[in-house]
């Protein structure tokens, strides 16, 4: 029985047992050691150090993510806060000296900085360099504005204060070496500044890719052989051979062979830079000019099209875009781009040129007329006198005409077209001794011109440009000639029947003869000579 009692009761012991063993505190878990950022944050030092535009970006995406990163110790957080307004500033200035869009960069900067009286204190004189540095594609409608003017009244007033303080801290590490550059690039003291002396003040960082960068990219600095181009082209070129990675050296490359009038090598560079970097309205913008140049009218629109959905408005697009609407002969859209002008207070006098111009193509002579008299006010040159007396010529009002084309002809006397326009009216009114003259010196005017669109024919045809441009180009050009040809026999034409009428017989048969086998003049020319004859 005692043996029985025992087995019955032993459960009720074990029992016991373990729920006193379930009442043991537990062991803390071991704890993950915390996690050693410094590499990370020396890799994104070192990006800033090299200072390509995909690598300060990159940068300044690793900098963020120190910031946040769960666990991080104080000092990361507050070496990744300092990298990223550096990073962010320089962001910031490299788009201004590109004229990219802007991307807020300063924006970003100063809320880095709230709540920290130290970091605004340490960058303060940093954001007074950045101001002196205009975007690369300054709007019109900014330009002038009373905060341009405040930011010279204050380099002015601060300059030799901000000299002394910038060439100081030069040395202190690459940011501020790229902001004592950026001062004296765009304060002008390049201007005195040998390459060695500007980079002087650089000694611990000068070979930094990112200040080697900057001193090549920085304009006029005295020595460069060619300081017209703006930067020293074989310089930035050489760099881009041994740091790839700053792919907007393009840009600079590109414009540079533009001002040497190499411009299938620009085109190149420039359409290389914006397949890099989309948002780039100083990149279509130039190519739009370059496609002008081409007469590539299709391409320059598309290329300002491009341009003002990155600028809305941007006056310089708008211009553009309303020539080449005209050259393409849609009229009536370049009209209404015209009108869009208007509204604003830029290029006025340009855009009712254009509007004049369209009007007259549409025969709307009576709202022409309007337009090209409101161009006259704002934007007086020989062409606009020209337009005037084409646009008077055809509301058949000849002495209005004639005084346009002579005002315009006294204005540039190389302009062919403007000379035989006065010469018809001069004929029309049976004006002969000034007919006879003008036309003479008309007529030789195109025969240079002939002359000139031959040459540039056999340079276009010798150039690297692609067969279709080459094409386009020679035609059109083979097409001014021609068309030359019929004013130069109308103006030998019209001199055989004023001299004629001045009874110069020898000159009426010398011009005479000129067109006497001309399939429009030859019948008439033929009647004259016949009548000298008698």
């Amino acid at each position: 029985m005692r043996l029985r009692r025992f087995w019955r009761m032993a459960p009720v012991v074990l029992v016991g047992l373990v729920g006193v063993a379930g009442c043991a505190r537990p062991k803390p878990p071991a704890s993950k050691p915390a996690p050693n950022l410094q590499p990370r944050l020396d890799a994104a030092n070192a990006l800033v150090r090299v200072g390509c535009f995909d690598c300060l970006t990159a940068a300044l995406t690793e900098y963020d993510a120190l910031r946040t990163f769960t666990g991080a110790s104080p000092a990361i957080v507050d070496s990744a806060t300092t990298g990223a307004i550096r990073a962010a500033l320089l962001l910031e200035l490299r788009e201004r000296e590109l004229g990219t869009t802007n991307d807020q960069y300063l924006a970003k900067a100063r809320a880095y900085m709230t709540g920290r009286d130290d970091l605004s204190t340490a960058f303060a004189s940093a954001f007074d360099a950045i101001d002196l540095v205009s975007w690369r594609v300054t709007d019109e409608r900014e330009a002038g504005s009373p905060t341009q003017f405040a930011v010279i009244r204050r380099l002015n007033e601060n300059r030799d204060s901000w000299k002394q303080l910038y060439r100081g801290k030069a040395s202190d590490d690459e940011f501020w070496g790229y902001i004592w550059l950026t001062f004296a690039c765009a304060a002008g003291e390049t201007r005195n500044l040998t390459p060695s002396e500007l980079e002087a003040p650089l000694p611990a960082n000068r070979d930094a890719p990112l200040l080697a960068y900057k001193a090549a990219q920085c304009p006029g600095t005295r020595g460069i052989p060619d300081r017209q181009s703006a930067v020293d082209a074989r310089r930035l070129a050489d760099f881009q051979k041994t740091e790839p990675r700053f792919a907007e050296i393009d840009y600079y490359l590109g414009v540079g062979a533009m001002f040497r009038g190499e411009l299938e090598e620009a085109d190149a560079l420039l359409r290389r830079a914006l397949r890099w970097h989309q948002k780039w309205p100083a990149v279509t913008l130039m190519l739009a000019s370059l496609a002008m140049t081409a007469e590539d009218f299709e391409l320059a629109l598309g290329y300002y099209d491009v341009t003002l959905e990155l600028l809305p408005g941007y006056p310089q697009a708008m211009l553009g875009r309303v020539k080449t609407l005209s050259f393409t002969g849609k009229s009536e859209e370049a009209i209404k781009t015209v009108d869009q002008i208007l509204e604003g207070r830029w290029n006025r006098g340009e855009a009712y040129y254009w509007r004049a111009w369209n009007n007259m193509q549409l025969t709307r002579n009576d709202q022409a007329w309007i337009d090209v008299e409101a161009a006259w006010k704002l934007y007086i040159n020989a062409g606009v006198a020209k337009l005037a007396g084409m646009i008077a010529y055809r509301r058949e009002q000849l002495d209005v005409a004639r005084a346009k084309f002579e005002e315009g002809h006294r204005m540039d006397a190389t302009d062919c077209e403007l000379g035989f326009y006065l010469g018809l009216v001069n004929a029309e009114q049976r004006r002969w001794p000034p007919t006879a003259d003008v036309f003479v010196e008309t007529a030789s005017c195109l025969q240079n011109a002939q002359k000139r669109m031959t040459e540039e024919m056999g340079q276009i045809q010798n150039s690297k440009a692609s067969a279709e441009r080459k094409a386009r180009q020679i035609a059109r050009r083979e097409k001014l000639i021609r068309d030359a040809d019929r004013m130069i026999a109308t103006s030998w034409f019209n001199t055989a029947v004023a001299c004629f009428n001045l009874s110069r017989k020898d000159d009426a048969r010398q011009y005479a003869e000129k067109v006497s086998s001309d399939e429009q003049f030859g019948e008439r020319a033929r009647e004259i000579l016949s009548r000298l004859e008698k």
